[in-house]
């Protein structure tokens, strides 16, 4: 199947998607269905910069991701939903869209919505740490009098030291750790074997057998990883010198930083033209 025809599919699911939204369910009824939202628009920035190069619709559909991420949060704490799954902080990429998509502010109120502790039921506790560590340097840069991050590390540490046949987990930690410490020498050979590690996990996720179909957003994060891209600008923001080089999956033509132009919220005018 060509990227062209996952694109269409990939948006027929997110209008499909935006309907679910404009019904009005319960947010503790579509759990699922918001984080596969968010997933969508995160991939049809990525494949608007595979198939056109064009930046400006990347950036806004990261960011549309994110905003997708902060209703569903929002509204499930204004009904007071009980069902804790899908509220995990780590439960979407959607950080790492904000970051990436240039809009550092939207990461900032996606942790200020998400529960305050680790949700056994709906994420992993190193996924867990190593999300509140991001946003506690993110915090950090706002003088807000949050945890820091070498808390969030130490904890993150702790977990690992119990998983260390986790290649993607140990290199999460040794990437974490040495931008703490603000070691550009050590930082990014432990970045690119994050991306090495990463992409071979992409490449290992089954695009066969209809998946396409129901799931087109899955072939985006073969070719970019929204994360490596956050990581661009957060070591961009701790004052690591970026190699003049490119890394698996992190196109340069996509690296940017927090001054992006901020994306009007879809979510916003959904509410207001639904009554949500």
């Amino acid at each position: 199947m060509q990227l062209s025809e996952i694109q269409s599919l990939n948006l027929d699911e997110i209008e499909d998607h935006l309907c679910i939204v404009a019904a009005r369910h319960p947010m503790s009824e579509i759990g699922q269905e918001m984080q596969f939202l968010t997933e969508g628009f995160q991939a049809r920035g990525i494949f608007f910069l595979l198939l056109d190069l064009d930046t400006e619709s990347f950036f806004i559909n990261l960011q549309r991701s994110a905003h997708c991420r902060r209703f569903f949060l929002r509204k499930s704490r204004e009904q007071q939903s009980a069902d804790r799954t899908f509220l995990a902080l780590s439960r979407t990429d959607a950080l790492f869209d904000s970051i990436a998509g240039g809009d550092w502010s939207l990461a900032l109120d996606i942790y200020d919505l998400s529960p305050a502790s680790w949700v056994p039921e709906g994420e992993y506790q190193e996924d867990y740490c190593y999300h509140a560590l991001i946003h506690a340097y993110l915090a950090s840069l706002t003088g807000r009098d949050d945890l820091p991050p070498r808390h969030w590390l130490g904890r993150l540490e702790t977990v690992v030291a119990e998983i260390p046949d986790s290649p993607l987990d140990v290199a999460r930690l040794e990437l974490c750790t040495q931008f703490v410490e603000g070691n550009a020498e050590r930082f990014w050979p432990a970045f690119e074997s994050l991306a090495e590690i990463s992409q071979h996990l992409a490449e290992k996720v089954p695009l066969a057998d209809g998946r396409l179909f129901e799931f087109p957003w899955l072939a985006a994060d073969r070719y970019v990883s929204t994360e490596l891209l956050a990581w661009i600008a957060l070591a961009r923001a701790r004052g690591l010198e970026i190699p003049q080089r490119e890394f698996a999956r992190c196109p340069s033509v996509a690296w940017t930083d927090k001054r992006n132009a901020v994306t009007e919220d879809l979510f916003v005018e959904l509410e207001m033209e639904f009554g949500l």
